[in-house]
């Protein structure tokens, strides 16, 4: 036998080779156990979804969240001039100057202030009726729209034929309609959206719901259990909706169309509301109805646009009625990073982003405005911002 290393001659007794036996047997459990070992870590993170051995030595950090976009505009109006100019220019002629920052957005929302049919009779005694015609739906899908708010005093003005034709012609063109529906069931219901994962509520009611025009004919505008029509703005009502999600969703836009026509303020009173309504658990406010732009305001993280003033509309007596705001919003998560605020002037029917001397009029009366809400706005390259941290 040759001898170890180390032994020159000497011979090995049989005690000293059990010795070595023992040895080489401990030395090889070992070396498997160990190799056990690294493979079944290996396998425990490849099955986290690791792909990588350095994951056995990097600290796992999650993905931060995923970042996306909502788009608003304001009022939207296909009928009357406009409905000509569509007639005559083609049916997108409206938004040839602003689709692409309405498709700018993971979701897009506006509100839709005629009804697109070709049934109906005008409500009596009610003096100014919009109708668009039912190929409007398209043009609006076509221009980037995913939402449209029908909580208004002017999808109604043909009566519940044109209402309910309204909404079906929505639906099938790919558009949600949001505040009204066949019933009040329906126009209370939230639609909700998916985004990344990210699941967003949004709701929609007007302060009009209980106006009629006529004694003879005193149809009210709000849903009833066998009526169609839109969601009236009850406070209570909205709140215990906006509580009912909680836990179900991510983020909760609530679309309101109310306020005082032609002026620069919110009340006091929409204020209020706006304030509850975020307690409540609101994180967007979106409202219209005033056909001009109004201030902004932060409150307890979520931000409150009192009023976007008009979009799509045809000319009006006032120009400040020609004036209207697109609004960008920027999402990490559940959480408001940014608003980006495009200033749009409206001309022979027609939208578009304004530019020089038009847009610091606009960002600056919009600034004026936010600042007396306690909000600052940032103008850059004739875009405002509002960051999250700008109000206390």
């Amino acid at each position: 036998m040759k001898p170890l290393p180390g032994t020159k001659n000497a011979r090995i007794g049989p005690a000293s080779k059990n010795k070595l036996a023992a040895a080489r047997l401990f030395y090889a459990t070992g070396f498997v156990l160990v190799l056990y070992a690294v493979a079944a870590l290996l396998a425990w993170n490849l099955g986290r979804g690791f792909w990588s051995p350095l994951a056995l030595f990097v600290k796992n950090e999650a993905p931060p969240p995923a970042t996306f976009t909502l788009v608003a505009s304001g009022d939207v109006m296909l009928g009357r001039r406009v409905a000509d100019a569509m007639e005559k220019k083609g049916r997108f002629y409206p938004f040839q100057q602003v689709a692409l920052l309405l498709q700018a957005g993971d979701l897009t929302f506006g509100n839709l202030e005629s009804p697109l049919s070709r049934q109906g009779t005008p409500l009596p005694g009610k003096g100014i009726w919009f109708r668009g015609d039912p190929n409007g739906a398209g043009a609006l899908k076509m221009a980037g729209y995913d939402l449209m708010s029908v909580a208004n005093n002017h999808t109604l003005d043909y009566d519940s034929p044109a209402f309910l034709e309204t909404l079906a012609v929505l639906r099938k063109a790919g558009i949600e309609p949001v505040g009204g529906g066949k019933n009040n069931t329906e126009a209370l219901r939230p639609v909700v959206k998916e985004v990344d994962g990210y699941k967003i509520a949004f709701l929609a009611a007007t302060e009009m719901a209980d106006i009629f025009w006529s004694w003879e004919y005193p149809r009210m505008l709000e849903a009833a259990e066998k009526q169609p029509g839109v969601a009236a703005l009850k406070k209570e009502q909205l709140e215990n909706t906006i509580r009912s999600l909680e836990g179900q969703v991510d983020l909760i836009v609530v679309s309101l169309h109310w306020g005082t026509e032609y002026s620069d303020y919110p009340t006091p009173a929409q204020r209020e509301i706006a304030h509850s309504l975020v307690d409540a658990g609101a994180d967007l406010i979106l409202g219209h109805h005033p056909h001009c732009l109004q201030g902004m305001e932060f409150y307890k993280g979520s931000l409150i646009a009192y009023s976007l003033g008009n979009f799509v509309y045809d000319r009006q007596r006032r120009p400040k009625c020609q004036e209207g705001l697109l609004l960008q919003v920027r999402f990490q998560g559940p959480w408001l990073q940014e608003a980006l605020i495009y200033p749009v002037l409206i001309q022979n029917e027609q939208p578009r982003l304004a530019a020089g001397s038009e847009a610091d009029r606009i960002l600056q009366r919009t600034a004026v405005l936010a600042k007396e809400l306690g909000v600052s706005l940032e103008v850059r390259d004739k875009v405002g911002i509002i960051r999250s941290n700008s109000s206390e």
